[in-house]
């Protein structure tokens, strides 16, 4: 791995990469905005809001707002067994609670916004109101559970229906200075995964201007083509040789991305590990003490509300980091306002 440039990061602009996704200056002029609206989902009764403290953060530094939400599902069978004027104090005591936190944001304008009904369907449909371009969430509410607990179910469905980039933020104290990497397919000869790579990194950049952070990592994980049936029928000296010849296509096809990106950070920091990406990618974090990986779901433009990729679910169940997601060129939520 290359040595990490101190200098912070560029924001993101319209001409990287024109030639490695093949697509007009407009096209990516539209795909990656600055965090200016920002939606962050905290839980109100908590007594810690890590999310919060980020996006203060990220909205201070792009001069954005924040909408301060809290959900609250009251269960199918409070109608029955709770009077109305009970389940009103409920939901008036919850917004109050609220209401003081997002009142105590003072770097940034904040609002607060109690939604009610089931958490990723009506965080999405805000998203969908409000024209926001970043969800943020406390992956883990509980601040008192120890050591690592998986995605949750609101997380994994935000994960795949939400239409604008999700960043998950880990249980603790934030680094003042985080390491930020971001995990792309450098082997793909695909336009749609192209695309998404490019989209990748420029994600990973804006975030890291806005964090006052180093340049993000580049990284990839590269599995040989059918590398135990290709073993059966080679001597060792020709499996050898097939290894290194993919090795060096992903290499050369990581330092293609990085050179595209070269005037926006320099000494591009790059890792190539082989093994398959939900191996590889966990150890790869946990190695590199990484703060927050930025990766793509699958790159299947144009299908409207595909789920994300069995190979994605799989690395994020493994992540004990901070996680952005961003959707392909094309994606379409599934979720839609009623009025819609």
């Amino acid at each position: 791995m290359e040595g990490h440039d101190r200098r912070r990061a560029a924001a993101p602009s319209s001409q990287s990469a024109l030639a490695l996704s093949g697509r007009g200056a407009d096209t990516l002029e539209s795909n990656v905005a600055s965090f200016k609206n920002i939606l962050v989902d905290i839980d109100a009764t908590a007594s810690a809001h890590p999310a919060l403290e980020r996006a203060i953060q990220l909205a201070k530094r792009s001069g954005g707002t924040l909408a301060v939400a809290d959900v609250m599902m009251l269960p199918g069978y409070s109608h029955d067994y709770l009077p109305a004027s009970v389940q009103e104090s409920l939901v008036r005591d919850r917004r109050h609670q609220l209401a003081r936190i997002a009142g105590q944001v003072r770097e940034v304008h904040a609002e607060a916004k109690l939604l009610l009904g089931r958490p990723a369907t009506v965080l999405i449909e805000e998203v969908l109101r409000s024209n926001h371009d970043l969800l943020m969430r406390s992956h883990a509410r509980d601040v008192a559970t120890s050591g690592l607990s998986p995605f949750g179910a609101v997380d994994m469905e935000l994960l795949r229906n939400c239409p604008c980039p999700v960043l998950l933020v880990r249980q603790g104290q934030p680094a003042a200075t985080p390491r930020i990497a971001c995990a792309v397919d450098a082997s793909s000869e695909d336009p749609d995964a192209q695309a998404l790579n490019v989209k990748i990194v420029e994600f990973a950049l804006l975030l890291a201007a806005a964090l006052d952070s180093n340049p993000p990592i580049l990284f990839h994980a590269w599995v040989p083509f059918g590398e135990r049936a290709v073993r059966r029928h080679m001597a060792d000296g020709e499996f050898a040789a097939y290894l290194e010849s993919a090795r060096q296509q992903a290499s050369a096809g990581l330092t293609h991305i990085a050179r595209f990106f070269e005037d926006r950070f320099h000494q591009t920091p790059t890792v190539l590990r082989r093994g398959a990406p939900h191996h590889v990618i966990p150890e790869f974090v946990v190695s590199e003490n990484i703060d927050v990986l930025v990766m793509g779901t699958v790159a299947r433009g144009g299908i409207p509300g595909f789920l994300i990729g069995n190979t994605a679910e799989r690395v994020l169940r493994k992540l004990p980091c901070s996680v952005l997601t961003i959707k392909p060129d094309g994606f379409a939520s599934p979720v839609r306002l009623h009025n819609a």
